[in-house]
């Protein structure tokens, strides 16, 4: 079998994925299933062959991220509904000064979106939001977008987020140290995206309803809606609100740094070791997300629905992770590694850009962050080693690429466009061009990073 062939097949492959999803609107899944199938049939595998390779990767990535993935899922959706973002969305708000609401905003965002998802971010807090903008007179054009951009950032790069969970579960990064260089690339890409967008000068009000509903801020903070769930945050603290964002976050980053230091076998070593084990770390987030339930936190609809909700929204990064790590595997094991690596040095390009660009490609083209950030880090995973990458290198590469460009193809660009009252060129220049920046600007951040010596 020819390179020429392979390589051809392999370039089929990646406009197939992007043209059933983007043009057909094929659901993710089932393209992703579709071209390893194809692609394994293609490179002379054999029906057999191909689906017990696909069963096998599938299976070797669930084993690695699945119940990670579970749980980063339920503990957003438990700091949801438990009130837990709105305190910490209403003390920054408290803290900064009138002039400097848009960086509370930013940084209430950022916080939040490390485990929650952004369009669930903006769902919630867009009332706030817009009765801020009221009582300011700033424009919604600046804060919808810095509210979406600060929790999109965060859970594009950050562990939990699904993406970067299996992203980095793909690449064989630990989780400590995904979180860790997750931040230092992510935080200057939020800050350049919110420097940029304070400079808009189209005022946009906000929407009517969010207003009149609300009467005005202090009313609006204590009793602000979740869903269809009204909640007090009066009753929690921002000690108890983010505990449980920074606990498994802390937990995870000291073991994964401290843990070599100590003896093998001691105390301080086994303790250690268990509770920052990212599936404990995270269980034991879930669990400080109780307390805030108040008496309700022993009832079936905490316990068990609660729970639930955060399967469902587990279900769709899950599906997509296994079967990323199916095509993962199968890049490797036929041969299409060597070949593309090989392509990529004849024509001269900077191995650093490939999965920087992949991901760009997919989350433009596709809509989806989390499909950027994971199929480039399928199709990157067999490559590192020839190309001369560290696994946290293409890692850090494929989150920032994955954030850009967000534009009429996103539900995350629907949500904070329809719900800040934006028109759809106003979106794209606000929240296209401030997905741009934070992607490019972290990349860039990445790269001082390589030459330094940091990754």
């Amino acid at each position: 079998m020819s390179d020429v062939y392979v390589l051809s097949v392999f370039l089929a492959a990646v406009i197939a994925l992007v043209l059933l999803i983007a043009r057909l609107k094929v659901h993710p899944v089932a393209t992703l299933f579709i071209v390893v199938v194809a692609l394994g049939l293609a490179l002379g595998m054999g029906g057999a062959e191909t689906v017990a390779l696909v069963n096998e990767g599938f299976g070797n990535t669930m084993a690695s991220v699945g119940l990670l993935v579970i749980l980063g899922c339920v503990l957003g959706k438990l700091l949801e509904l438990s009130g837990a973002a709105l305190k910490i969305t209403e003390t920054a708000l408290k803290l900064f000064s009138e002039k400097r609401v848009p960086w509370a905003i930013a940084l209430a965002s950022s916080l939040i979106g490390i485990p929650l998802i952004a369009d669930s971010a903006v769902i919630m807090l867009i009332p706030v939001v817009s009765m801020v903008a009221a009582q300011t007179g700033i424009s919604m054009m600046k804060l919808g977008p810095i509210l979406y951009i600060g929790a999109y950032v965060m859970t594009s790069v950050v562990p939990p987020g699904p993406g970067p969970l299996a992203s980095a579960s793909l690449l064989g990064v630990g989780i400590g140290e995904a979180i860790l260089y997750g931040l230092a690339v992510g935080v200057p890409g939020i800050i350049a995206a919110t420097l940029y967008l304070l400079t808009t000068k189209t005022h946009v009000n906000p929407k009517p309803e969010f207003v009149n509903e609300a009467g005005d801020l202090e009313s609006a903070l204590p009793q602000a809606h979740s869903g269809t769930t009204k909640i007090d945050t009066n009753r929690i603290s921002l000690a108890s609100a983010l505990a449980p964002v920074l606990a498994p976050i802390a937990l995870i980053t000291i073991s994964a740094f401290v843990s070599p230091l100590l003896p093998e076998g001691s105390v301080a070593y086994e303790v250690l070791t268990f509770i920052g084990a990212p599936v404990v770390a995270l269980f034991l987030g879930c669990l400080l997300v109780l307390p805030m339930f108040g008496r309700r936190w022993k009832d079936k609809e905490t316990l068990n629905d609660m729970f639930e909700g955060g399967l469902r929204v587990a279900a769709l990064p899950l599906a997509l992770t296994g079967v990323g790590g199916a095509l993962a595997l199968l890049i490797r094991e036929t041969g299409v590694a060597e070949n593309v690596a090989t392509g990529i040095q004849s024509i001269g390009i900077a191995p650093l850009l490939i999965p920087f660009l992949v991901a760009a490609a997919v989350c433009t083209i596709t809509g989806s962050n989390i499909l950027g950030v994971m199929t480039a880090a399928a199709i990157m995973e067999p490559l590192m080693d020839t190309l001369g990458l560290a696994p946290i290198v293409v890692y850090l590469s494929c989150a920032t690429g994955a954030q850009i460009m967000k534009h009429a193809n996103s539900s995350g660009f629907w949500v904070t466009t329809t719900l800040s009252n934006m028109t759809v060129g106003q979106g794209i220049r606000s929240i296209g061009v401030a997905s741009l920046i934070s992607g490019v600007t972290g990349f860039l951040v990445l790269n001082l990073m390589v030459l330094t010596g940091v990754v």
